[in-house]
């Protein structure tokens, strides 16, 4: 199931072929400020749902409306069809997370084997990773020989499999009940990130730097092309993108010895910025190398954070306090995605200057207040 869900070549030419049915940067970016609106709203309600219903249905109706989104933008001309399309994603998005993994441990646990959950996880991640990078070359390839339509059309067949497998699913036995997350605990959340200085401004960097770079995931592509990058090129640049975060990942426990989080926030924080504003003022390939570079700091960041937050956090509060961070991770893309527009107006570049100056601003400002 997880080989056929990233198996999606649909996605290396993502950009280039929204661009072709008509819808603009700037409707781009209202379409991600959507996807971001609808994940926080139904970040509640759908971990109430999971409490109340089968994990395994929630995952299958997750990966059939991811299904259904691409039916419709195969199908969609206007903006109104991607809006539709983009709102089942995310619909699909949040049945789905976090359900997968809390399967896989409760199957484990049945079996006594809940020791072993790391190893799983990993192996999945593995095989998810084997097939995005097949999809990525193999899209590239296609995008070059024939129409971007065929791109689509092989990715909602593996979605078809992906949905096809999700149906073999077996629900295990759960020996307890998740306590149901409402709004008022989710404040608690917020609250404990706002008492606590540290956490606090390090979660601001967080979802300032991650909130940043989500706007070079979507719009490399467009800039790989302005820069007049061969289209057969895709591909390695969205398997380079993807494949530097895992040393990054893999590095930071080992960089914790080198010097503090907050330390390697601040430092990370000016490299996404710097980096930002060397795409939109000196646009070029060369841009490309540096967005590879961004890639591997944001793959460092989210670790380095991760870790900081769950050895301050009481454990009554743990999951809460991590929903608390999604939502102010989106709550940032929305921003930045309305500061983007503004930008995006002019050029894609200059979009790229205006994120590059809001981030290197809030570190520079971190800086004058230490």
């Amino acid at each position: 199931m997880r080989w056929f869900e990233a198996l999606i070549p649909a996605y290396t030419i993502e950009r280039l072929f929204w661009e072709s049915r008509g819808i603009t940067i700037q409707e781009v970016v209202y379409i991600e400020i959507l996807y971001a609106i609808i994940v926080v709203l139904l970040e509640v309600p759908a971990g109430v749902l999971a409490d109340h219903m089968e994990r395994r249905r929630l995952l299958q109706l997750g990966i059939a409306l991811e299904w259904c989104s691409f039916v419709v933008l195969l199908w969609s001309f206007s903006f109104l069809g991607f809006a539709i399309a983009i709102s089942l994603s995310a619909v699909g998005a949040v049945c789905r997370s976090g359900t997968e993994h809390a399967l896989l441990y409760e199957t484990l646990e049945q079996g006594g084997m809940e020791s072993t959950f790391e190893r799983w996880v990993g192996r999945l991640n593995a095989i998810g990773l084997v097939a995005a990078v097949v999809a990525a070359f193999s899209g590239s390839l296609l995008a070059a020989m024939f129409s971007f339509e065929l791109n689509y059309i092989v990715s909602i067949g593996s979605l078809f499999f992906a949905t096809s497998c999700s149906l073999l699913l077996v629900e295990p036995t759960r020996t307890t009940h998740d306590e149901v997350m409402t709004w008022r605990q989710l404040r608690a959340g917020f609250y404990f990130l706002w008492s606590d200085r540290l956490l606090l401004t390090l979660t601001v960097s967080f979802v300032l730097v991650l909130g940043a770079f989500n706007f070079v995931e979507e719009f490399w592509q467009l800039y790989a092309r302005d820069v007049r990058v061969p289209i057969y090129w895709f591909g390695a640049i969205s398997t380079g993108l993807l494949l530097i975060q895992i040393p990054g990942q893999l590095l930071a426990p080992h960089l914790l010895r080198v010097a503090s989080a907050e330390r390697w926030h601040r430092i990370i924080g000016w490299g996404i910025g710097i980096g930002f504003l060397l795409l939109g003022s000196v646009p070029s390939p060369f841009g490309l190398i540096w967005m590879t570079i961004m890639a591997c700091f944001a793959g460092v960041i989210e670790p380095i954070y991760l870790g900081v937050l769950h050895h301050r956090v009481p454990s009554a509060i743990r999951a809460t306090t991590e929903s608390s961070v999604s939502v102010l991770l989106h709550g940032s893309i929305i921003a930045l995605g309305l500061l983007f527009v503004v930008g995006a107006e002019r050029t894609l570049f200059s979009a790229f200057l205006m994120i590059g100056a809001v981030v290197c601003l809030y570190h520079a400002k971190k800086n004058v207040n230490r």
